[in-house]
């Protein structure tokens, strides 16, 4: 399982159940989100489900929001089902903005996996 750590972020990646998993730990802030983007680009036009875990964010700046919605877009060109899992932090930020609409949230690994489009 690829592990990319920058900062005071860990993202890692794996195929599991036919879906694609990309796990997100730590802070999503200017400094962090390159790494993040670059993760998520190279995975967003893939094959199966994205399943996006983002359960273990401990800071999540508006930056984040733009790197997820701009995930989304790319996730709906492709015809991919993005599965986000999330964080209170994520959340709240997500509702403040008005776009929280635009994700299919989950609270856990297994329910987003077991989802059937």
């Amino acid at each position: 399982m690829p592990t990319d750590i920058q900062g005071s972020l860990v993202v890692q990646r794996w195929r599991l159940a036919g879906a694609t998993v990309v796990s997100v730990s730590g802070e999503i802030d200017i400094a962090t989100v390159r790494k993040l983007r670059w993760s998520l680009d190279s995975v967003a036009s893939g094959s199966g489900p994205l399943v996006l875990d983002l359960s273990s964010v401990t800071f999540f700046g508006s930056v984040g929001v733009d790197c997820l919605l701009e995930t989304a877009r790319r996730a709906h060109a492709f015809r991919i089902d993005l599965r986000l899992i999330r964080s209170p932090e994520v959340s709240r930020l997500l509702d403040l903005l008005g776009v929280r609409d635009e994700f299919t949230e989950f609270d856990s690994l297994s329910s987003a996996l077991a989802h059937s489009a």
